[in-house]
């Protein structure tokens, strides 16, 4: 007789992350207060700058499939603005948690998780490939060493899981 973990763990795309169950409890509203902080102070330069202008007016959707997470975000003057996903949004990126930290702890590239369709761009690719690239550029010695260290962490347990 077969558990229920395994004929979880037997459907396509289905990895059991220990991180998920609990990740999937945070009220709708949380995680985009959550988001949008941690975003715009972390990428507070890259605004300044400019990097993000192509945001301006626009929405890109940012689904994170295995916890539920599905963002909507934008640019607003000086500041990322973050609302429920939408297919009302221009372009959209979707993956699983697990994509998503091996791609933020820089153990895959972008254009690999992309091209192996473990990350989807739909929609607007341009757009899509805008965020893309923002990714690819972004100096994580410019954060925070306990982020780092948290990114890094959570990138080897990805790992590990594969």
């Amino acid at each position: 007789m077969s558990t229920i973990p395994q004929k979880l763990a037997s459907l396509p795309g289905f990895r059991l992350f220990p991180w998920a169950a609990p990740l999937r409890l945070v009220p709708k509203p949380l995680q985009l207060f959550a988001a949008q902080n941690i975003a715009n102070q972390f990428l507070r330069g890259q605004i300044e700058e400019g990097e993000l202008d192509f945001l301006e007016g626009l929405i890109i959707r940012i689904r994170v499939r295995d916890l539920g997470y599905d963002w909507g975000i934008s640019k607003l003057g000086q500041q990322l603005i973050f609302v429920q996903g939408s297919d009302d949004a221009e372009g959209s990126i979707s993956g699983d948690s697990h994509e998503f930290l091996l791609l933020a702890g820089r153990r895959e590239d972008a254009d690999t998780l992309f091209f192996q369709r473990r990350l989807v761009i739909e929609g607007n690719t341009e757009l899509g490939l805008q965020v893309k690239n923002l990714i690819d550029s972004i100096d994580l010695d410019e954060f925070p060493a306990a982020f780092n260290r948290a990114i890094a962490a959570g990138a080897d347990f990805a790992e590990a899981l594969t």
